[in-house]
């Protein structure tokens, strides 16, 4: 006989989570009648047109915004008015995307702000608490969700909404912990760091000032935009150094923060700092560089009426295009280079060079799509203003704050560093702050690096094909770290001795043999993240007789096997 305690568990496990975690059906005020027949007529699956729809959405709903709070009179606009509005307005499309499912954001949204909110009043200065409590209960959230909601196949379901929120709602419970007011000695502690950190990068302004066009050391033209500094910081805005949460936001702001309409469904991610100074309009308050001329101050200047700088439509447009280009291709491409003829017999049945070139090509294809929505998702982010990352040295207004690609880095990459810094990179400077650097207790910086890829393999969902993708990733960079340090050095060393057109064509050659590599075990990689299922993913690596697995393990053995025949000679110490 089981008990009561746990025969309720069980029908909790059984009866209620499904019905709760399980997807709703849609709202009868819903129309998806329109989507439907788009969806026919192109061939696009519904799910995707809705997702794709709804990040367009956010265009005309940043133009809205730019029309009413960026214009002559929007100074007498406060940021609550600013709050209220991307309130509404990413409730209304969340409600749109999800249906009934919105009350998930909702309830894990409002859930945090309420476990920062009690353990403030209850434990004021054990903010660590608030910020565990809050990571396991988003975390688990999410997790809960994927065991109800997902399937075999890729979701497009609110799960997307859920797993770029979870990061968001870690994010700002664990900058609410670092808030927490310091002791005298901790405080004086912080101040010395802090001073260190400004001393660095004052070293580093005057470095890159040094090397730029030399203008006028200090231009005053009224209405001057911002104050002429020495350097543009070159700090990700989405995460600089000033987001620690000295007091609990509101839970309007933390709702707007979180529902913020052209990020709540694909990224950006960023910090509630950010989202701060952008409804201040602090944001735009950017010092303007010492390099840049008078001509360059006065056109910041006489931008706009309430200065905010030119050139987000332009950038926007430009996003827009490359983000349409990218899926446009993806779309075509997808059709010659599906990731399910991996496991037919028709691609057995060709040559093994052909099998590899259009394994290639299917992993290139996967990443073509995350490419151009996070693109045109960017897009609206620029119209709104978000994205403002002020200067370059020449006093040109930029744009990208909030990139979350950088298109011809990663395209031409040669080592995949450079990829974990092209790519996603508003999702790599979270796990960066927030996981990487608080894994430092481990001690090791493999062990750290692992825990991120373990963590972010789990976040993206509990298919193995995830895993399986984020293990080759760990040991495709521990490969790349050791045949850096084996061969590119010494290559590179060799390049740089030769002159003219041997030094022209050897550096050419080592860039297309490191382009190679780099990108074949990027796209080698992104099968498995397509596939989801195990079984798949060992069908369709068996299908090129596990190549990319047997040139890491080679290059792996051969390294250490060096290490043993040639080690690294002791520099002899000295007296």
């Amino acid at each position: 006989m089981t008990s009561p305690a746990l025969a309720f568990l069980q029908e909790v496990q059984d009866t209620y989570l499904p019905a709760w975690f399980g997807p709703k059906p849609a709202s009868p005020f819903l129309d998806y009648g329109l989507t439907h027949s788009i969806s026919e007529a192109s061939g696009i699956p519904e799910p995707s047109l809705r997702l794709l729809l709804t990040i367009l959405a956010g265009y005309p709903i940043a133009i809205v915004y730019r029309l009413i709070f960026l214009n002559k009179t929007s100074s007498i606009i406060g940021q609550s008015a600013r709050n209220s509005f991307f309130l509404v307005t990413g409730l209304l499309l969340s409600y749109y995307f999800n249906s009934f499912d919105i009350i998930h954001p909702l309830t894990t949204a409002i859930g945090t702000w309420l476990i920062c909110r009690v353990v403030a009043a209850v434990s004021p200065k054990n903010r660590a608490l608030a910020s565990s409590v809050s990571f396991l209960f988003n975390f688990g959230y999410l997790l809960t969700s994927y065991k109800y909601a997902a399937t075999e196949d890729y979701d497009i379901c609110y799960t997307m909404q859920q797993c770029v929120q979870c990061l968001r709602m870690i994010g700002y419970g664990m900058d609410f912990m670092d808030g927490q007011p310091k002791s005298a000695s901790k405080k004086k502690d912080a101040i010395a760091a802090e001073a260190l950190a400004t001393l660095v990068e004052e070293k580093k302004a005057i470095a890159h000032v040094a090397k730029a066009d030399q203008g006028p050391a200090t231009v005053t033209v009224a209405p001057a935009p911002a104050a002429v500094c020495s350097a543009r910081d070159k700090t990700p805005i989405s995460f600089g150094r000033d987001i620690a949460l000295a007091e609990l936001p509101s839970l309007a702001e933390t709702l707007a923060y979180a529902f913020f309409p052209f990020a709540f469904l694909v990224g950006p991610q960023f910090s509630f700092s950010l989202y701060k100074k952008f409804i201040s309009m602090e944001l735009f308050s950017v010092a303007m560089p010492a390099s840049a001329g008078q001509d360059q101050v006065r056109e910041a200047a006489a931008a706009t009426a309430n200065g905010i700088p030119q050139g987000s439509l332009r950038y926007a447009t430009r996003c827009f295009s490359l983000g349409v280009f990218y899926l446009g291709l993806g779309q075509v491409l997808g059709g010659y280079f599906p990731t399910v003829a991996l496991l037919g017999k028709a691609f057995l049945e060709r040559s093994f060079l052909e099998r590899v070139f259009i394994f290639w090509w299917t992993g290139k294809t996967v990443l073509n799509k995350y490419l151009g929505i996070w693109t045109i998702g960017e897009g609206p982010c620029v119209l709104s203003g978000i994205t403002f990352n002020g200067y370059d040295a020449h006093g040109k207004p930029e744009w990208d704050g909030l990139r979350n690609v950088n298109p011809l880095n990663y395209e031409f990459a040669t080592s995949l560093t450079q990829i974990v810094t092209s790519f996603n990179m508003n999702t790599n400077f979270w796990a960066k702050l927030y996981v990487f650097k608080r894994l430092r207790f481990l001690g090791n910086k493999n062990l750290s690096a692992l825990g991120v890829l373990l963590f972010l393999a789990i976040w993206h969902g509990t298919h193995m094909g995830y895993f399986f993708c984020f293990g080759l990733e760990f040991m495709d960079m521990e490969t790349e770290r050791r045949m850096s340090v084996r061969f590119g050095r010494p290559i590179n060393a060799f390049i740089a001795r030769q002159t003219g057109v041997a030094h022209a064509v050897t550096k050419a050659a080592w860039g297309v043999v490191t382009w190679l590599l780099t990108t074949s075990a990027l796209y080698f990689a992104a099968v498995p993240f397509d596939l989801l299922q195990m079984d798949k993913s060992l069908a369709a690596v068996r299908s090129i007789n596990y190549l990319g697995i047997y040139v890491m393990l080679g290059l792996l053995f051969l390294d250490i096997f060096l290490s043993v025949v040639m080690p690294k000679k002791r520099k002899a110490k000295t007296e």
